[in-house]
């Protein structure tokens, strides 16, 4: 439980808003292209970010990727409750 296997090529959803002028917000399709990972000291894989073509997104490119290709990156919370 947790883990999910990534295909390249793998059709990605986008569940978060994160440039919705750029075109890449919640409901926006794409596929994946690139998986960045590191090897933890138990020589497991952990995710760090991935590259996804999102066709509906604007052409500005970033300064390496090319036109349409979005890295996106972990995302977790820490929560801390003090009373």
């Amino acid at each position: 439980l947790g883990k999910i296997p990534l295909v390249i090529g793998m059709p990605v959803l986008v569940a978060q808003n994160f440039d919705v002028k750029g075109g890449i917000m919640n409901g926006s399709t794409g596929k994946l292209k690139k998986v960045r990972y590191t090897v933890n000291d138990e020589k497991q894989c952990v995710l760090r970010s991935c590259i996804v073509d999102i066709n509906q997104s604007s052409d500005e490119a970033l300064p390496n990727p090319h036109p349409h290709e979005i890295p996106i990156i972990e995302d977790s919370m820490e929560l801390r409750f003090m009373h």
